[in-house]
């Protein structure tokens, strides 16, 4: 039996944009749909959780009326009374769960409590006390910590940009970004730092930064073992472990910051990804498209523009559903 309480937690950005699509594609009354359904379902748990939380809003219980031969798999209801008591309970928790997810699609959840952040489609520069400047892309959330041994920003989510300065040039405190995965020390330079789930990037585009282990203390200047020194023109991932080999920078990595995404055979489900940042709504791209490489310049604040471009360029075709929800496919045949 399901765990009710189980059902209430919200569900992420990304699980919850591919329930919708599944469901806008049983729509079609393709029967091939079914069973590929049955195989996202039963892939993750999260899968069919969201499945279950848009069942009972949709339907006021477990099972989506449409799609009766689903509904072993959804849960079938039980007592008629009890039981519509507690599925309108969970019903409105789904849909509190539901909710936030949407409203995560504005403004990332994890960030609320940030110093600095920015929801889908914002920038924002930030000039801190010591005159040092950065600017958060899209989706972003920092804090700042700044005290008398350390000048520190801890990156929460998404990606920034920073130039250091000092205003006080007997300034001594190092300058570090601390991401979940350890820390950068910068040593008079403009770098980027991006966090993503279970790692960080780091690219340098002017003079060096030092990539540190998490035990690292962050106040010490002295040499810690696993620190890599990273140099102008380079990135370097930071995992679990110490930080990998550094390799040459993507051109253009910071084009962000001037409203444009650059990219030199970037598969088609990464563009997608960062032009989802920008724009409200569920942007998808179909599995059968997503590997299609993409070279080019498109714009990020004007995604209308940006979705003409890659229509244009690449054989694919673009599907609306209403104005919240965009699916990159493969043309009909």
């Amino acid at each position: 039996m399901q765990d009710r309480k189980d059902d209430e937690r919200p569900v992420s950005g990304r699980v919850l944009d591919e329930a919708i699509a599944w469901q806008l594609r049983l729509d079609d009354g393709n029967p091939a749909d079914e069973a590929a359904l049955r195989d996202w379902l039963a892939a993750d748990p999260d899968h069919a959780r969201a499945w279950r939380q848009l069942a009972m809003i949709d339907a006021g219980a477990v099972a989506l009326r449409p799609h009766a031969p689903l509904r072993g798999i959804i849960g079938r209801p039980r007592r008629a009374s009890g039981w519509k008591r507690g599925a309108a309970a969970m019903a409105l928790a789904a849909a509190v769960g539901l909710g936030l997810a949407m409203a995560d699609r504005y403004q990332p959840l994890d960030g609320l409590l940030a110093d600095y952040r920015t929801g889908t489609g914002e920038r924002l520069t930030v000039t801190l006390p010591d005159q040092s400047v950065i600017v958060l892309n899209a989706r972003s959330a920092v804090d700042l910590a700044f005290d008398a041994h350390t000048r520190a920003i801890r990156l929460r989510s998404g990606e920034i940009h920073i130039k250091t300065a000092s205003r006080n040039p007997a300034e001594t405190r190092p300058f570090v970004v601390i991401t979940g995965q350890g820390s950068l020390r910068a040593l008079g330079t403009r770098f980027l730092v991006r966090q993503e789930e279970g790692t960080s990037w780091l690219t340098v585009t002017r003079s060096a930064v030092l990539a540190r282990p998490a035990g690292c203390a962050l106040e010490s200047t002295a040499a810690c073992a696993g620190e890599r020194r990273v140099e102008a023109g380079q990135s370097l991932q930071m995992g679990a472990g110490a930080p990998g080999a550094a390799v040459p920078a993507k051109a253009d990595s910071d084009a962000w910051k001037d409203g444009m995404l650059v990219v030199d055979g970037e598969p088609l489900a990464a563009v997608v990804a960062e032009l989802a940042r920008y724009r409200p709504g569920f942007l998808q791209v179909a599995p059968e498209v997503a590997a299609l490489r993409v070279t080019g310049t498109l714009p990020l604040d004007d995604g209308e523009r940006a979705l003409t471009a890659l229509a244009a360029s690449l054989p694919v075709r673009i599907v609306r559903r209403g104005d919240w929800w965009v699916r990159i496919e493969a043309p009909e045949q």
